[in-house]
């Protein structure tokens, strides 16, 4: 019986050649990530972080075993994760994984370390079941440490990772300050979930016209929604800190509108001629736009109210966005309540740059002079757009009170609308939160965090397609892998049946 030595060959060669990949593996460290987000893979921003670690930070993550299963992900994501910070790490990165279980002392510790025991839905039985459980990670370098109470949004885990390793080995944190005394919302009150993501990595402060022209300057300063003049000494104020390379964001209303009351009037707030010195310019319209939110509206029909939710136009849904700006690049959409246009055919001073960030969809249309804000009398058809809603502008401004001077190079981002970061208004809308994270960062240049807050774990939903194209691609799915079997057997017989033949001749 003659053996086959041509297929054992290549069965030993194949062999050898996996034992060498898995010996380059223990040195070489790679990952092939296909997500849109690259979120299975480390920012280049957390890379940079771990591999300058000058002293060993140690990570002790205290997981419950056997989690049920819409938790279970959370552990494997978290030491995949951790597996990656000590692939780059070496040394300087040690992790562990702690299951307190009935351990009283383990209990303690992770009580001392900040990290609670948290309530979970188990199914034992047939019955549901409340059951204590850890989720936690505390991290420790020389003698300071940060905690993440609760893995639960897998999305931010390297964001929230990374962000404490930088708290950890960072001497000082930057300022991010917000404007008061003209007016505007409380930032504490009417944007916490702002406030509190601002925290992690920036000394939050409101600030006055002193505190800008003192010696402790924020590093970066919001300007939200004034509604009062601002006196002239202020403004002489604010174009002082910018002269200094002070970075602003002003999210202002150009239009103040009242739902409730169905009225609207053009704000005037003494703003509007010094952002105009700068090239910042500001229209006083109110964009409508069919791609939008919804609102109540209550009909009576006989003896009854009938509350019933419609498009509402001037609620804007923005999801076209600058795709080479950091700040907007990964956004998916911003709601918008009563936003005005940014007019991008205004002059420029020297040495100043203007970058779209945000813009209405292209069945977008806008008001001015005379408002209509009635739901019934704003769904005309629209066109006209696409208009800029918020920019950047960078380089070196003039100086509004001080002729001749300019600006060290420095940064300003201008929105048309002051509420849509007020959590009263618009409610809890995560991205707007994230752009106003993203905006501060951007200001500030910390591009790493703005790298890594971007990523977003969410399932790709399939694109839209005509009513026509629905059934062929139904009956190509049923019939097609059908048809992709039958047409592999008869080109294999067909094969064969060659073969026989030849033998026969």
């Amino acid at each position: 019986m003659k053996r086959d030595w041509t297929s054992q060959t290549g069965l030993i060669l194949i062999a050898a050649i996996l034992v060498v990949i898995n010996l380059i593996g223990l040195n070489w460290f790679g990952r092939l990530d296909l997500t849109d987000d690259r979120v299975y893979s480390l920012s280049d921003a957390s890379i940079d972080l771990v591999e300058g670690l000058q002293d060993p930070i140690s990570i002790t993550a205290f997981f419950t075993a056997d989690l049920p299963a819409q938790f279970a992900p959370n552990r494997r994501f978290l030491k995949d994760k951790l597996d990656d910070y000590r692939a780059y790490g070496g040394q300087n990165v040690q992790y562990e994984f702690i299951d307190p279980g009935e351990d009283e002392e383990l209990r303690q510790d992770a009580a001392r370390l900040g990290i609670p025991p948290v309530q979970i839905q188990v199914i034992e039985s047939d019955n549901v079941q409340l059951k204590n459980a850890y989720m936690g990670v505390a991290i420790e370098y020389e003698n300071n440490r940060e905690t993440i109470p609760v893995v639960q949004d897998l999305s931010r885990l390297e964001y929230d990772l990374t962000s404490a390793i930088r708290r950890l080995t960072r001497l000082d944190k930057p300022v991010a300050a917000f404007w008061t005394g003209h007016g505007e919302p409380d930032f504490m009150q009417n944007m916490p979930t702002l406030n509190q993501g601002l925290s992690s990595n920036y000394e939050v402060t409101p600030a006055t016209a002193t505190e800008l022209l003192g010696n402790d300057q924020p590093d970066a300063l919001l300007v939200i929604a004034p509604t009062d003049t601002i006196p002239e000494a202020d403004l002489q104020a604010l174009d002082s800190y910018i002269m200094q390379g002070g970075r602003v964001g002003f999210l202002l209303n150009r239009v103040q509108a009242n739902l409730q009351a169905m009225q609207a009037t053009e704000l005037n707030i003494g703003l509007e001629p010094f952002l105009a010195s700068y090239g910042i310019v500001l229209t006083p319209n109110l964009i409508m736009d069919e791609q939008s939110s919804v609102v109540n509206m209550q009909s009576r029909q006989g003896f009854f109210n009938i509350t019933q939710q419609i498009e509402y136009p001037l609620f804007p849904v923005a999801t076209n966005f600058n795709p080479n700006n950091q700040m907007v690049n990964r956004l998916r959409e911003l709601m918008f309540y009563f936003v005005s246009s940014v007019d991008t055919s205004a002059a420029l001073p020297a040495g100043v740059e203007r970058e779209p960030l945000i813009y209405s969809s292209g069945q977008s249309g806008l008001q001015q002079g005379f408002f209509m804000l009635q739901p019934t009398q704003t769904n005309a058809t629209l066109a006209g757009g696409p208009y800029v809603l918020g920019a950047a502008f960078t380089g070196t401004f003039p100086s509004v009170y001080e002729p001749g001077r300019t600006s060290v190079p420095t940064r300003l981002v201008v929105v048309g609308d002051g509420d849509f970061i007020n959590e009263t208004i618009v409610g809890g809308a995560a991205a707007n939160t994230t752009f106003g994270l993203n905006l501060v960062d951007w200001l500030v240049q910390d591009d790493a965090l703005l790298a890594i807050r971007s990523k977003s774990i969410e399932p790709r939903t399939l694109r839209e397609v005509s009513e026509g194209t629905r059934p062929i691609i139904k009956y190509a799915n049923m019939i097609g892998p059908l048809l992709l079997v039958v047409l592999f057997g008869l080109a294999r017989w067909r094969r064969r049946r060659g073969r026989q033949i030849v033998v026969l001749q």
